[in-house]
């Protein structure tokens, strides 16, 4: 029996690679007290109101969930002084990503995208037979480099991603620089402004995506409840853009994309604002901690404005990783992103943060 040929497309799709699960490493080496630093995710986990909210539901699991999200959509938009109908929720921000693909992008279509950044923008170009064109970044911080951008961008162009706070470098834009970019762009060109650790961002010179979109510029900026609410096993994200350019991504959405334990977790977490300080407080300390102890040990992180950072050890990621997971720490290797001697880091807590670069300090001892 033999089965239709996939689709060409797909050859071109590498699968994605993701931070090495705790469990998994715990069962393969015989470890206990596994710490996780390769995944951005909240250190302190995700709010207790957050917590409440699943109790409280678990048992209406049964029942399909509210297909526009009608209650987390009154909130959010509150919150954020937009109006409900200017917001599109996902199964995580990728699923976005999904939409906007589905949407926009016939074979042979391009997007432009920096490198290295998220590779699920050059998944999701791939998938509907688009072209990624690539960007380096510029310079020991990774900089932007928006002319290049401006350069790359063709009669195919119908996206550009920018992804600031960038995954992986940690690196960021300039409101107003941006904003003199925007003003360049030719007709029907979207940009894509991924903005999933904006909540950690300090500097007030990064652009506000909602004031670029209330100004009129083709914008769509995507945020998520994976990153600072410590949602991600939920998996909701969602995008912020005119109810026109909303209205079109909800025709590819699929019905009930949002689970409805995801929704009622959200809407909890929206409102402890006290756990949301606190998340920021414990990565402003962890990024502290880590320019103190890498700079003990002779390295220097790139200036970040997420929560984790990017720094390069000077030898082989890969056999980094693999000593520091003798020792119960999992980060992630650079090889992934094209820089072979990177990895980028997590912050945690303060025990978390210690624990990792004394044992950073060990691998390299043995490594150089």
């Amino acid at each position: 029996m033999s089965f239709p040929e996939m689709r060409s497309c797909l050859d071109l799709i590498k699968p994605y690679v993701p931070g090495k699960p705790v469990e998994e490493v715990e069962r393969e080496l015989g470890l206990s007290d596994v710490i996780k630093l390769a995944s951005n995710e909240n250190a302190l986990g995700p709010s207790p109101l957050a917590v409440k909210a699943m109790q409280e539901n678990a048992a209406k699991m049964h029942i399909y969930p509210d297909g526009n999200c009608y209650y987390l959509k009154e909130a959010l938009a509150a919150k954020l002084k937009i109006k409900p109908d200017q917001l599109l929720f996902g199964n995580g921000s990728d699923e976005i990503l999904s939409f906007l693909t589905l949407a926009l992008i016939n074979p042979g279509d391009e997007a432009v995208m920096v490198a290295p950044s998220f590779s699920e923008y050059d998944f999701a170009m791939r998938l509907m037979g688009g072209v990624p064109r690539l960007v380096p970044l510029v310079g020991s911080e990774f900089a932007y480099d928006f002319d290049a951008i401006l350069a790359a961008i063709n009669n195919q162009t119908r996206i550009i991603f920018i992804c600031s706070p960038n995954n992986p470098t940690g690196s960021h834009i300039q409101g107003a620089e941006f904003e003199k970019f925007l003003g360049k762009l030719p007709d029907k060109v979207l940009v894509v402004l991924d903005q999933a650790y904006i909540e950690y961002v300090t500097d007030p010179g990064h652009p506000d995506g909602l004031n670029l979109i209330d100004k009129g510029f083709p914008v769509i900026a995507l945020r998520t409840f994976s990153k600072i609410f410590g949602l991600a096993g939920l998996r909701i994200g969602y995008g912020i853009a005119s109810s026109a350019l909303i209205a079109g991504l909800n025709r590819v959405r699929e019905p009930f994309n949002v689970n409805a334990m995801a929704q009622k977790a959200a809407l909890a977490a929206l409102s402890d604002t006290a756990h949301l300080e606190h998340s920021v407080a414990l990565v402003e300390q962890g990024r502290k901690m880590f320019s103190a102890g890498l700079s003990a040990l002779g390295l220097k992180p790139v200036p970040d404005q997420a929560n984790f950072c990017f720094v390069d050890l000077g030898v082989d990621s890969r056999q980094a990783f693999q000593t520091l997971l003798l020792k119960g720490v999992i980060v992630r290797t650079g090889d992934i992103f094209g820089y072979p001697t990177f990895i980028r880091v997590t912050y945690g807590t303060a025990e978390q943060n210690e624990r990792f670069l004394a044992a950073l300090k060990e691998v390299l001892a043995d490594l150089k």
